[in-house]
């Protein structure tokens, strides 16, 4: 592996592809939708962003405020011939203002931990259409108190499945160590890439301190309350 950001970031988007057989088991739970408009909340790279727009055949609309990961996902539409449908936007899920009832399947990996689970699907339901979907993926703690509060907020639940801490270590955070441990041993120069080896470490530190937080769940529900 070459001792670059740019080559640690690769790996870490192919590791990320790697998992999306768990958003394709959660996008099968949606009835086929005729060309849906989406929002990917919290998009990062892409990697989802796309691989919605492959499943869905719609417009996917990106937001995240890392200028570098969207700049990513810009390239990455554009070299699978999905600039026409995929577009990125700088903006911050704590600041959404589209107009209300503008998406048919509001989707978001991980990201909704930041204002919390039961405000997110409270706050972005008025972004939804009359009977669209919102998909999240976030931590498995508590999973009966969120299953009450997606009932709660007027939403129906369609399914809900578990990532393991062994899916999570694995397929993610033992390749992500190994090459962590490739990279020391060839000396690290590059300051960008050792604040994201850094970064990549504490995560791994904390899957080992506390593994049961490391446990995820998709949420599939559907907006069935005006």
């Amino acid at each position: 592996m070459n001792g670059d950001k740019q080559t640690f970031d690769e790996l870490q988007d192919h590791l990320r592809q790697q998992l999306l057989v768990y958003l394709r088991r959660a996008y099968q739970q949606i009835p086929l939708l005729t060309t849906p408009r989406i929002l990917d909340v919290g998009c990062g790279s892409g990697i989802p962003t796309i691989e919605l727009a492959h499943l869905s055949g719609g417009d996917v609309t990106g937001i995240d405020i890392d200028t570098d990961a969207l700049q990513r996902l810009e390239f990455r539409a554009k070299t699978s011939g999905l600039s026409d449908r995929v577009h990125a936007i700088n903006k911050s899920l704590k600041h959404m203002d589209f107009p209300d009832a503008s998406f048919d399947i509001i989707w978001t990996e991980g990201s909704i931990a930041v204002i919390g689970f039961h405000k997110g699907i409270q706050d972005w339901k008025r972004f939804l259409k009359p009977q669209g979907y919102l998909v999240a993926h976030d931590q498995a703690g508590n999973i009966a108190q969120k299953q009450q509060q997606v009932k709660e907020s007027g939403y129906t639940l369609i399914d809900c499945f578990e990532l393991s801490t062994d899916v999570w270590w694995h397929e993610y955070y033992k390749p992500l160590h190994e090459a962590i441990q490739q990279l020391r041993s060839q000396g690290v120069t590059d300051p960008e890439l050792e604040k994201a080896l850094a970064k990549t470490q504490g995560e791994i530190n904390g899957y080992h301190v506390h593994p049961e937080r490391y446990r995820s769940a998709y949420f599939i529900m559907q907006n069935t309350k005006k």
